[in-house]
């Protein structure tokens, strides 16, 4: 009885182990205070942060776009901040749905409890709330915003950058 209580368990394990990493995507709430964090936490490699939200088509085309180039074998760090809720506990689900159809699960993030209005100010003061809105981060942390679909033109033209 022993033997098999320890084989389950080295089973169990083996199961555990075998868990990929994106099975516990994290959605982080962004607050006033986030994006240096944000940025901090790509450790000076290139990015691009996209900002979605769930019922934004135009949105959901550019992470699509980001997908297709990653599986081509480009090397793409995506980082999402979603303006939906993060304490909308049904939007959270449908946000890790979305991201994990596009196979993004490393860095996400949901707007947290400020102002919607305080928080887009706090992601770039000259942004006005248009989506798709991305953020194209060098490894120096510089950026440059673009507002729109994101192409294949777009990704080649501004993942490029030195």
């Amino acid at each position: 009885m022993k033997k098999a209580l320890m084989r389950t368990m080295a089973a169990c394990l083996v199961m555990l182990c075998a868990i990929p990493a994106h099975a516990v995507l994290v959605i982080q709430a962004f607050d006033a205070d986030s994006m240096p964090r944000l940025v901090a936490g790509q450790k000076g490699k290139p990015f691009v942060l996209v900002v979605w939200s769930l019922d934004c088509e135009y949105c959901q085309t550019s992470l699509q776009n980001l997908t297709q180039e990653k599986r081509k074998g480009r090397t793409l760090n995506i980082v999402t901040l979603s303006t939906d809720a993060a304490a909308d506990a049904q939007a959270v689900k449908l946000m890790k749905m979305k991201l994990r159809k596009f196979d993004i699960d490393n860095d996400a993030w949901a707007y947290g409890a400020a102002a919607p209005e305080q928080l887009r100010y706090a992601i770039d003061p000259n942004w006005h709330g248009e989506k798709p809105r991305s953020y194209w981060f060098n490894a120096r942390g510089e950026s440059i915003a673009y507002s729109g679909v994101i192409t294949p033109a777009i990704i080649n033209r501004l993942a490029a950058r030195p």
